[in-house]
């Protein structure tokens, strides 16, 4: 019989945190509820940014602070009630990367969001995760599934069937489709930085580390170029609440949860219903229609993300770092 691997970060685990996976595996219905409601929350986030008549990076400012402003209490009550976990502990140089790499990913997505469809902006941004499979395989020598090529192969014929007809309607529908496009391969940095920090700390004290110095980073940048950051009426003001409290605290958190019950891939592939979330309500709430050629290179792109990341294997479990993490 093999030995139990000795690793030190499984001594991290208090013994209420290992009990914790001894309980039921919540019901089938309440595993479709809470994940319905994270698809629904995270499809909300394309529409507020709609409604929030604010520059790009006023938006972004205000989506990554107020989270961590939120989530701020929480980890410093840890921290009181169990003083041998510091409140702010980790590999802050990851940290740091992934608070870049989340800036400039909201800065970019946002930005695209101002000059193309909702539609052609979501499922653009939504190939991160071949991007993320292909520069895992690169960092950490994972070698990709045959159908992750064929996934690639999809996403690139239907990005240059979405991009190519934005292009031949407007110049500027062809730039929201590059920052889309940008916007994907920052959020790949920020989940391969995350994929490294996020076994040696618990999830509130990553969150708030990573958003947090997203939020300086981008204030940072709203001080050097001169965005404004107040001045807006009071429905951007209300959207811009709204946009850090649904989609980013109650969608995100909701994977974040499904994330003890179901393997990895399989939460991606779910995370994937924003386009089509997004998409419906942008055409029940906005008006928003596309034409068939766009709609076949969207359907191609949706299929090849759908391709690509069940072909994306499921990360090994990690140790449990506290007792509501």
């Amino acid at each position: 019989m093999r030995r139990p691997r000795s690793d030190s970060r499984t001594r991290l685990a208090p013994a209420a945190a290992q009990g914790e996976q001894s309980h039921e595996r919540p019901s089938l219905l309440m595993l479709c509820a809470v994940i319905g409601l994270g698809i629904l929350a995270i499809s909300f986030a394309s529409i507020l940014i709609r409604f929030a008549e604010a520059p790009s990076l006023a938006i972004a400012t205000y989506r990554v602070t107020l989270a961590a402003l939120v989530l701020l209490p929480r980890l410093l009550w840890s921290s009181v009630s169990d003083p041998a976990r510091p409140a702010f502990s980790g590999p802050w140089k990851l940290l740091t990367l992934s608070g870049l790499f989340l800036a400039f990913h909201f800065v970019f997505w946002i930005e695209s969001l101002q000059k193309t469809s909702v539609a052609s902006s979501v499922m653009l941004v939504s190939t991160s995760p071949l991007f993320t499979a292909l520069f895992s395989a690169a960092l950490f020598k994972e070698r990709p599934r045959p159908w992750l090529w064929v996934g690639l192969a999809a996403c690139l014929a239907g990005s240059a069937i979405v991009t190519g007809f934005d292009f031949q309607s407007r110049n500027e529908s062809f730039t929201g489709d590059l920052l889309a496009i940008l916007g994907a391969l920052m959020a790949s940095g920020y989940l391969l930085a995350g994929r490294a920090a996020r076994p040696h700390m618990p999830l509130v004290s990553y969150l708030v580390g990573t958003y947090g110095t997203a939020a300086l980073t981008l204030l940072a940048l709203a001080f050097i170029t001169r965005t404004p950051l107040t001045g807006f009426t009071p429905t951007t003001y209300g959207a811009l609440i709204l946009l850090a409290l649904v989609p980013q605290l109650l969608g995100h958190s909701s994977f974040n949860w499904a994330l003890r019950h179901l393997s990895a891939t399989a939460v991606a592939v779910l995370t994937l219903g924003e386009p089509i979330g997004a998409s419906l309500l942008a055409f029940l709430i906005l008006g928003e229609t596309v034409g068939p050629s766009t709609a076949f290179g969207l359907a191609l792109l949706g299929g090849g993300i759908l391709a690509g990341s069940l072909a994306i294997p499921a990360a090994p479990p990690q140790p449990v770092l506290a007792p509501d993490e």
